[in-house]
Protein backbone atom coordinates (compact mmCIF):
# COMPACT_ATOMS: atom_id res chain seq x y z
CA UNK A 1 0.00 0.00 0.00
CA UNK A 2 3.07 2.18 0.68
CA UNK A 3 4.33 1.55 -2.45
CA UNK A 4 1.21 1.99 -4.21
CA UNK A 5 0.91 5.92 -2.39
CA UNK A 6 4.71 6.64 -3.64
CA UNK A 7 4.01 5.83 -6.89
CA UNK A 8 1.01 8.52 -6.76
CA UNK A 9 3.00 10.93 -4.80
CA UNK A 10 5.93 10.71 -7.81
CA UNK A 11 3.15 10.66 -10.37
CA UNK A 12 1.13 13.95 -8.97
CA UNK A 13 3.00 16.54 -6.79
CA UNK A 14 1.62 18.14 -4.43
CA UNK A 15 0.69 21.59 -4.93
CA UNK A 16 3.62 22.45 -2.30
CA UNK A 17 5.86 22.44 -4.72
CA UNK A 18 4.84 25.18 -7.10
CA UNK A 19 4.83 26.95 -3.74
CA UNK A 20 8.23 25.99 -2.49
CA UNK A 21 9.61 27.39 -6.26
CA UNK A 22 7.44 30.71 -6.02
CA UNK A 23 9.60 31.32 -2.44
CA UNK A 24 13.23 30.47 -4.30
CA UNK A 25 11.96 32.91 -6.70
CA UNK A 26 10.97 35.91 -4.48
CA UNK A 27 14.17 35.16 -2.62
CA UNK A 28 16.03 35.43 -5.92
CA UNK A 29 14.52 38.79 -6.59
CA UNK A 30 15.04 39.78 -3.04
CA UNK A 31 18.58 38.97 -3.31
CA UNK A 32 18.84 40.74 -7.05
CA UNK A 33 17.07 43.88 -5.08
CA UNK A 34 19.67 44.07 -2.51
CA UNK A 35 22.64 43.11 -4.56
CA UNK A 36 21.61 46.61 -6.70
CA UNK A 37 21.31 48.18 -3.24
CA UNK A 38 25.04 47.66 -2.87
CA UNK A 39 26.03 48.49 -6.02
CA UNK A 40 24.32 51.79 -5.33
CA UNK A 41 25.69 52.71 -2.38
CA UNK A 42 29.12 51.57 -3.37
CA UNK A 43 28.67 54.32 -6.42
CA UNK A 44 27.68 56.48 -4.27
CA UNK A 45 30.80 56.50 -1.18
CA UNK A 46 32.85 56.23 -4.58
CA UNK A 47 31.87 59.20 -5.95
CA UNK A 48 31.49 61.29 -2.27
CA UNK A 49 35.42 59.92 -1.90
CA UNK A 50 36.06 60.94 -5.29
CA UNK A 51 34.47 64.95 -4.93
CA UNK A 52 36.37 65.11 -1.56
CA UNK A 53 39.75 64.48 -3.22
CA UNK A 54 39.04 66.92 -6.25
CA UNK A 55 38.61 63.91 -8.62
CA UNK A 56 36.09 64.08 -11.71
CA UNK A 57 34.40 60.68 -12.61
CA UNK A 58 34.76 60.88 -16.00
CA UNK A 59 38.78 61.67 -15.67
CA UNK A 60 39.27 57.94 -14.46
CA UNK A 61 42.06 56.73 -16.73
CA UNK A 62 40.54 53.19 -16.74
CA UNK A 63 36.90 53.99 -17.33
CA UNK A 64 35.44 51.18 -15.18
CA UNK A 65 31.48 52.76 -15.31
CA UNK A 66 31.06 55.21 -18.36
CA UNK A 67 29.12 58.35 -17.68
CA UNK A 68 26.26 58.60 -19.98
CA UNK A 69 24.36 61.33 -21.01
CA UNK A 70 21.05 62.13 -20.65
CA UNK A 71 17.97 64.70 -21.58
CA UNK A 72 17.88 66.18 -24.83
CA UNK A 73 21.05 66.12 -26.07
CA UNK A 74 22.19 62.66 -27.76
CA UNK A 75 25.20 61.05 -27.07
CA UNK A 76 27.90 60.84 -29.69
CA UNK A 77 27.08 57.80 -31.90
CA UNK A 78 30.88 56.67 -31.42
CA UNK A 79 30.75 56.73 -27.84
CA UNK A 80 31.36 53.05 -26.79
CA UNK A 81 28.06 52.67 -24.72
CA UNK A 82 28.93 49.13 -22.49
CA UNK A 83 27.01 49.14 -19.24
CA UNK A 84 30.68 48.81 -17.21
CA UNK A 85 34.35 48.05 -18.03
CA UNK A 86 35.84 45.35 -16.34
CA UNK A 87 38.95 45.98 -14.49
CA UNK A 88 42.44 45.32 -15.33
CA UNK A 89 44.81 42.85 -13.41
CA UNK A 90 44.12 42.97 -10.02
CA UNK A 91 41.68 41.37 -7.10
CA UNK A 92 38.29 41.94 -7.61
CA UNK A 93 38.25 44.71 -5.28
CA UNK A 94 40.94 46.46 -6.23
CA UNK A 95 40.87 49.76 -6.55
CA UNK A 96 37.97 50.22 -4.06
CA UNK A 97 34.01 50.63 -4.08
CA UNK A 98 34.44 51.70 -7.48
CA UNK A 99 36.08 48.38 -8.98
CA UNK A 100 33.73 45.98 -6.73
CA UNK A 101 31.06 47.62 -8.15
CA UNK A 102 31.81 47.13 -11.54
CA UNK A 103 32.66 43.70 -11.00
CA UNK A 104 29.08 43.72 -8.90
CA UNK A 105 27.18 45.11 -12.13
CA UNK A 106 28.45 42.35 -13.90
CA UNK A 107 28.01 39.92 -11.93
CA UNK A 108 24.23 40.38 -11.29
CA UNK A 109 23.38 39.05 -14.66
CA UNK A 110 24.39 36.54 -17.54
CA UNK A 111 26.70 37.24 -19.64
CA UNK A 112 24.24 36.72 -23.05
CA UNK A 113 22.04 39.31 -21.20
CA UNK A 114 24.66 42.33 -20.70
CA UNK A 115 25.69 41.52 -23.90
CA UNK A 116 21.81 41.91 -25.31
CA UNK A 117 21.59 44.82 -23.32
CA UNK A 118 24.81 45.94 -24.23
CA UNK A 119 23.14 45.46 -28.36
CA UNK A 120 20.13 47.38 -27.40
CA UNK A 121 21.67 50.54 -26.08
CA UNK A 122 23.88 50.69 -29.27
CA UNK A 123 21.06 50.49 -31.07
CA UNK A 124 18.85 53.56 -29.17
CA UNK A 125 22.46 55.89 -29.20
CA UNK A 126 22.75 55.19 -32.72
CA UNK A 127 19.18 56.68 -33.30
CA UNK A 128 20.41 60.17 -31.98
CA UNK A 129 16.99 60.17 -29.85
CA UNK A 130 16.97 61.92 -26.61
CA UNK A 131 16.69 59.61 -23.22
CA UNK A 132 14.41 60.72 -22.30
CA UNK A 133 10.33 59.52 -22.13
CA UNK A 134 9.72 60.71 -25.80
CA UNK A 135 12.52 60.08 -27.06
CA UNK A 136 12.05 56.55 -26.01
CA UNK A 137 8.52 56.37 -26.97
CA UNK A 138 9.86 57.69 -30.57
CA UNK A 139 12.71 54.88 -30.81
CA UNK A 140 10.41 52.47 -29.83
CA UNK A 141 8.05 53.84 -32.83
CA UNK A 142 11.31 53.56 -35.29
CA UNK A 143 11.97 50.32 -34.49
CA UNK A 144 8.36 49.22 -35.13
CA UNK A 145 8.67 50.97 -38.39
CA UNK A 146 11.25 48.71 -39.12
CA UNK A 147 10.04 45.31 -38.78
CA UNK A 148 11.76 43.92 -34.87
CA UNK A 149 9.88 42.38 -32.91
CA UNK A 150 8.40 42.97 -29.66
CA UNK A 151 11.16 41.59 -27.93
CA UNK A 152 13.46 43.73 -29.20
CA UNK A 153 11.48 46.79 -28.00
CA UNK A 154 11.34 45.39 -24.32
CA UNK A 155 15.06 44.40 -24.49
CA UNK A 156 15.86 48.26 -25.40
CA UNK A 157 13.51 48.99 -22.17
CA UNK A 158 14.58 46.78 -19.65
CA UNK A 159 18.51 47.73 -20.75
CA UNK A 160 17.61 51.59 -20.32
CA UNK A 161 16.03 51.34 -17.16
CA UNK A 162 18.88 49.25 -15.96
CA UNK A 163 21.92 51.75 -16.69
CA UNK A 164 19.38 54.69 -15.43
CA UNK A 165 19.51 52.41 -12.15
CA UNK A 166 23.50 51.37 -12.24
CA UNK A 167 24.32 55.19 -12.59
CA UNK A 168 21.84 56.70 -10.23
CA UNK A 169 19.95 58.38 -12.51
CA UNK A 170 15.90 58.22 -12.82
CA UNK A 171 14.50 55.91 -15.33
CA UNK A 172 14.25 57.19 -18.87
CA UNK A 173 11.20 55.32 -19.42
CA UNK A 174 7.65 56.58 -18.24
CA UNK A 175 3.76 56.96 -19.35
CA UNK A 176 4.57 57.34 -22.52
CA UNK A 177 6.73 54.94 -23.27
CA UNK A 178 4.60 52.04 -21.65
CA UNK A 179 2.00 53.16 -23.55
CA UNK A 180 3.83 52.72 -26.94
CA UNK A 181 5.81 49.13 -25.78
CA UNK A 182 2.22 48.32 -24.96
CA UNK A 183 0.93 48.55 -28.44
CA UNK A 184 4.25 47.07 -30.12
CA UNK A 185 3.24 44.05 -28.51
CA UNK A 186 -0.50 43.88 -29.25
CA UNK A 187 0.34 44.82 -32.79
CA UNK A 188 3.58 42.45 -32.93
CA UNK A 189 2.58 39.65 -31.98
CA UNK A 190 2.87 38.02 -35.28
CA UNK A 191 6.31 39.52 -36.05
CA UNK A 192 8.89 36.14 -36.16
CA UNK A 193 12.37 37.72 -35.79
CA UNK A 194 11.03 41.00 -37.09
CA UNK A 195 10.74 41.15 -40.81
CA UNK A 196 8.03 42.57 -42.69
CA UNK A 197 6.50 42.13 -46.06
CA UNK A 198 8.63 43.19 -48.86
CA UNK A 199 7.51 45.33 -51.76
CA UNK A 200 9.67 43.37 -54.11
CA UNK A 201 10.60 45.64 -57.77
CA UNK A 202 7.52 44.58 -60.12
CA UNK A 203 5.74 45.04 -56.92
CA UNK A 204 7.19 48.75 -56.32
CA UNK A 205 6.80 49.58 -60.36
CA UNK A 206 3.32 48.41 -60.43
CA UNK A 207 2.57 50.57 -57.14
CA UNK A 208 4.46 53.82 -58.71
CA UNK A 209 2.76 53.39 -61.85
CA UNK A 210 -0.86 53.28 -60.44
CA UNK A 211 0.38 56.16 -58.12
CA UNK A 212 0.80 58.13 -61.59
CA UNK A 213 -2.48 57.42 -62.65
CA UNK A 214 -4.28 58.57 -59.69
CA UNK A 215 -3.50 62.24 -61.04
CA UNK A 216 -2.16 65.26 -59.61
CA UNK A 217 1.03 66.17 -58.36
CA UNK A 218 0.48 64.28 -54.86
CA UNK A 219 0.53 60.80 -57.28
CA UNK A 220 3.64 62.45 -59.25
CA UNK A 221 5.34 62.86 -55.62
CA UNK A 222 4.05 59.26 -54.73
CA UNK A 223 5.46 57.83 -57.79
CA UNK A 224 8.65 59.16 -56.90
CA UNK A 225 8.91 57.94 -53.62
CA UNK A 226 8.75 54.57 -54.28
CA UNK A 227 10.54 54.05 -57.46
CA UNK A 228 13.70 56.40 -55.33
CA UNK A 229 13.02 54.13 -52.19
CA UNK A 230 12.85 51.55 -54.45
CA UNK A 231 16.23 51.59 -56.33
CA UNK A 232 18.16 52.96 -53.74
CA UNK A 233 17.03 50.51 -50.75
CA UNK A 234 16.44 54.13 -48.56
CA UNK A 235 14.91 53.94 -45.00
CA UNK A 236 12.01 56.43 -44.57
CA UNK A 237 14.59 58.61 -42.14
CA UNK A 238 16.84 58.83 -45.84
CA UNK A 239 13.90 59.56 -47.90
CA UNK A 240 12.50 62.48 -45.90
CA UNK A 241 15.97 64.14 -45.65
CA UNK A 242 16.56 64.42 -49.50
CA UNK A 243 16.99 67.54 -51.17
CA UNK A 244 16.30 68.72 -54.72
CA UNK A 245 20.62 68.74 -55.01
CA UNK A 246 21.06 65.42 -53.81
CA UNK A 247 19.75 64.23 -56.85
CA UNK A 248 21.97 64.15 -59.94
CA UNK A 249 19.94 63.94 -63.20
CA UNK A 250 22.44 63.14 -65.97
CA UNK A 251 24.66 60.72 -63.24
CA UNK A 252 21.57 58.77 -62.54
CA UNK A 253 22.56 58.73 -58.78
CA UNK A 254 21.15 60.34 -55.26
CA UNK A 255 23.32 61.18 -52.66
CA UNK A 256 22.42 59.90 -49.25
CA UNK A 257 24.37 62.25 -47.18
CA UNK A 258 23.57 60.42 -43.90
CA UNK A 259 22.18 57.37 -42.35
CA UNK A 260 21.72 54.82 -39.89
CA UNK A 261 25.06 53.30 -40.58
CA UNK A 262 27.10 56.52 -41.85
CA UNK A 263 26.48 58.69 -38.70
CA UNK A 264 29.88 61.06 -39.78
CA UNK A 265 27.99 61.98 -42.79
CA UNK A 266 30.38 60.54 -44.85
CA UNK A 267 27.51 60.34 -47.74
CA UNK A 268 27.04 57.50 -50.43
CA UNK A 269 25.97 57.90 -54.03
CA UNK A 270 22.81 55.35 -55.12
CA UNK A 271 21.80 54.34 -58.48
CA UNK A 272 18.72 55.17 -59.88
CA UNK A 273 17.44 53.22 -63.21
CA UNK A 274 16.19 55.71 -66.44
CA UNK A 275 12.31 55.34 -65.12
CA UNK A 276 12.70 56.42 -61.31
CA UNK A 277 15.35 59.64 -63.16
CA UNK A 278 12.14 60.30 -65.72
CA UNK A 279 9.63 60.17 -62.72
CA UNK A 280 11.91 62.77 -60.82
CA UNK A 281 12.10 65.24 -63.36
CA UNK A 282 8.87 65.53 -64.13
CA UNK A 283 8.38 65.70 -60.53
CA UNK A 284 10.20 68.69 -60.15
CA UNK A 285 9.33 69.86 -63.61
CA UNK A 286 5.20 69.79 -61.89
CA UNK A 287 6.21 71.16 -58.28
CA UNK A 288 8.50 73.85 -60.21
CA UNK A 289 11.06 72.55 -57.36
CA UNK A 290 14.48 74.19 -57.86
CA UNK A 291 16.17 73.77 -54.42
CA UNK A 292 15.38 72.11 -50.75
CA UNK A 293 13.50 69.37 -49.69
CA UNK A 294 13.14 67.18 -52.55
CA UNK A 295 9.88 65.72 -51.20
CA UNK A 296 7.24 68.12 -49.81
CA UNK A 297 3.22 68.18 -48.70
CA UNK A 298 1.20 69.03 -51.05
CA UNK A 299 -2.02 71.51 -50.62
CA UNK A 300 -5.64 69.51 -51.47
CA UNK A 301 -5.80 72.61 -54.16
CA UNK A 302 -2.46 71.27 -55.48
CA UNK A 303 -0.11 73.49 -54.10
CA UNK A 304 3.13 72.29 -53.34
CA UNK A 305 3.96 73.67 -49.76
CA UNK A 306 7.88 74.53 -47.89
CA UNK A 307 7.88 71.89 -45.40
CA UNK A 308 9.85 68.99 -46.08
CA UNK A 309 7.40 65.71 -46.28
CA UNK A 310 7.39 64.13 -42.61
CA UNK A 311 8.74 60.85 -42.21
CA UNK A 312 5.25 59.56 -40.57
CA UNK A 313 3.64 60.77 -43.83
CA UNK A 314 6.23 58.79 -46.21
CA UNK A 315 5.23 55.55 -44.16
CA UNK A 316 1.44 55.91 -44.65
CA UNK A 317 2.07 56.75 -48.63
CA UNK A 318 4.11 53.92 -48.80
CA UNK A 319 1.86 51.30 -46.77
CA UNK A 320 -1.34 53.05 -48.94
CA UNK A 321 0.24 52.80 -52.23
CA UNK A 322 1.30 49.27 -51.30
CA UNK A 323 -1.96 48.52 -50.85
CA UNK A 324 -3.19 49.63 -54.03
CA UNK A 325 -1.28 47.87 -55.74
CA UNK A 326 -2.11 44.71 -54.51
CA UNK A 327 0.66 44.00 -52.01
CA UNK A 328 -0.77 41.69 -49.00
CA UNK A 329 0.79 40.79 -45.55
CA UNK A 330 2.31 43.09 -42.87
CA UNK A 331 3.80 46.65 -44.91
CA UNK A 332 5.64 48.85 -43.62
CA UNK A 333 7.45 51.90 -44.09
CA UNK A 334 10.87 49.58 -44.16
CA UNK A 335 8.73 47.45 -46.82
CA UNK A 336 10.45 49.19 -49.85
CA UNK A 337 13.81 47.86 -48.70
CA UNK A 338 13.42 44.66 -47.69
CA UNK A 339 11.40 43.71 -51.04
CA UNK A 340 14.61 44.96 -53.19
CA UNK A 341 17.19 42.95 -51.19
CA UNK A 342 14.37 39.88 -51.65
CA UNK A 343 14.19 41.09 -55.65
CA UNK A 344 18.02 41.33 -55.98
CA UNK A 345 18.47 37.57 -54.00
CA UNK A 346 16.31 36.35 -57.23
CA UNK A 347 18.12 38.07 -59.62
CA UNK A 348 21.16 36.17 -58.40
CA UNK A 349 23.11 38.45 -56.56
CA UNK A 350 25.48 37.83 -53.69
CA UNK A 351 25.12 38.79 -49.68
CA UNK A 352 28.41 41.17 -50.31
CA UNK A 353 26.47 43.00 -53.19
CA UNK A 354 22.90 43.32 -51.44
CA UNK A 355 24.85 44.33 -48.10
CA UNK A 356 26.79 46.91 -50.43
CA UNK A 357 23.23 48.19 -51.91
CA UNK A 358 21.90 48.30 -48.64
CA UNK A 359 24.75 49.73 -46.95
CA UNK A 360 24.30 47.06 -43.90
CA UNK A 361 27.06 46.72 -41.83
CA UNK A 362 26.90 42.85 -42.50
CA UNK A 363 25.84 40.93 -44.81
CA UNK A 364 23.58 39.05 -41.65
CA UNK A 365 20.75 41.76 -42.34
CA UNK A 366 20.04 41.17 -46.33
CA UNK A 367 20.68 37.39 -45.42
CA UNK A 368 17.66 36.96 -43.10
CA UNK A 369 14.95 39.76 -45.26
CA UNK A 370 16.26 37.01 -48.94
CA UNK A 371 16.41 34.18 -46.99
CA UNK A 372 13.15 32.82 -48.80
CA UNK A 373 14.56 33.44 -51.88
CA UNK A 374 18.37 32.58 -50.83
CA UNK A 375 17.05 29.01 -49.92
CA UNK A 376 15.43 28.12 -53.67
CA UNK A 377 19.83 29.10 -54.69
CA UNK A 378 20.72 26.68 -52.04
CA UNK A 379 22.94 23.21 -51.85
CA UNK A 380 19.59 21.19 -52.26
CA UNK A 381 18.16 23.79 -54.70
CA UNK A 382 20.70 23.34 -57.05
CA UNK A 383 22.39 20.00 -56.92
CA UNK A 384 19.40 17.31 -55.98
CA UNK A 385 17.08 19.16 -58.50
CA UNK A 386 18.99 21.31 -60.68
CA UNK A 387 19.25 24.74 -61.88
Amino acid sequence: MSDNINYRKSENPPPRVDIRVQKRLFSLEISRRRLYSVIEEALERNEALERSQGVETAADPEGWLLTMTTGATPPDPTQDIALTRSPTEGSATAGGPARAAANLAKASMAKNTRRAYEAALRGFERSGRPETDAGVAAYLGDIYEEGLSAACAAMTVAALRFRARLNGRPSPVGAASERVLAGFRRLATERGRGQVTGVRWEQADRAAAMAERSGGLAGQRDAVIIAVASDALLRVSEISALDVSDVDLEGKTVLVRRSKTDQEGEGVLQFLGEPTVERVRAWLEGASLKEGPLFRAVHRSGRVQAERLTERSIRRIIIRRAREAGVEGRISGHSLRVGSAQSLATAGASLVEMQLAGRWRSPAMPGRYAQGQLAHRGAVARLRYGP
